[in-house]
């Protein structure tokens, strides 16, 4: 197959991928309704509440917050959910209100130093005990890997970004930096991507943790469209280096 019938190709995928990258990258930068639902992890404690309740024998009146309005980590209760983007974090309540931190890059994500955060003074030490030692509860290696997997999936789109642009430009030496920069691109979304992954499922162990009386701890790890969106976007920039690579071999202007 001639390079020039390559191109069309190779671009659509990386077009696809850049697309699908830009709202892996835009989730919880605010709390409003286009990326509250767009995501990397979520955190729900939505039934934390009733596991205390029950592990206690005491009322958790006042453990979630109310207002909506109040900051996070200043003791003010609860959110039910936690969501973190790969530039903030946001909390939300049941009727979907929301709060967010203020964004940085690559926002590590810390699910047991954000809770502890906002559990009113009241249930700290409660919640410090229940809360078995794991993964969950190791802020630093949370941060560590969120952070590099977030940092290697914004330069790996950069790189995939570069890719779309040098297609376009018909010279086998751009076809070939395209080639180089979707495979840069490909592995380090890759990488990312896998962190994200490892340190998900590692903390996803508090998912089935029961405490006193046999009750549920209630608190839930899960992966957000952001992560698949990602490995979506792995798997079409991988696809789009082929093509490149035959037009930089066979490309006659």
């Amino acid at each position: 197959m001639r390079g020039e019938h390559c191109v069309a190709g190779a671009t659509i995928l990386s077009v696809i991928s850049v697309i699908l990258l830009i709202f892996a990258h835009i989730g919880q930068v605010s709390s409003g309704p286009l990326v509250k639902s767009i995501y990397m992890a979520e955190i729900n404690v939505a039934a934390y509440g009733s596991g205390l309740q029950g592990a206690t024998n005491a009322s958790a009146g006042g453990l979630y917050d109310t207002s909506g309005t109040d900051l996070m980590g200043t003791f003010s209760g609860l959110r039910q959910y936690y969501r973190y983007g790969m530039y903030n974090a946001c909390g939300y309540q049941k009727d979907g209100a929301g709060i967010c931190n203020s964004s940085a890059f690559a926002y590590p994500m810390e699910p047991f130093g954000g809770i502890i955060g906002d559990v009113p003074r009241t249930f700290r030490l409660q919640t410090l005990n229940l809360v078995p030692s794991s993964t969950f509860r190791d802020d630093s290696y949370n941060h560590g890997m969120s952070k590099a997997g977030s940092g290697l999936i914004f330069v790996g789109s950069c790189a995939a970004a570069l890719a779309l642009i040098f297609g376009v430009i018909k010279l086998r030496l751009t076809f070939f930096i395209a080639s180089v920069c979707a495979g840069v691109g490909a592995f380090l979304l890759m990488l990312g991507a896998a962190l994200w992954t490892a340190v998900i499922a590692k903390d996803a162990w508090v998912n089935n943790v029961r405490i006193t009386h046999g009750y549920r701890l209630g608190i839930y790890v899960t992966a957000g469209p952001s992560i698949y969106l990602v490995w979506v976007a792995f798997a079409l920039t991988s696809l789009s280096c082929l093509p490149y690579v035959i037009a930089c071999c066979t490309y006659r202007k």
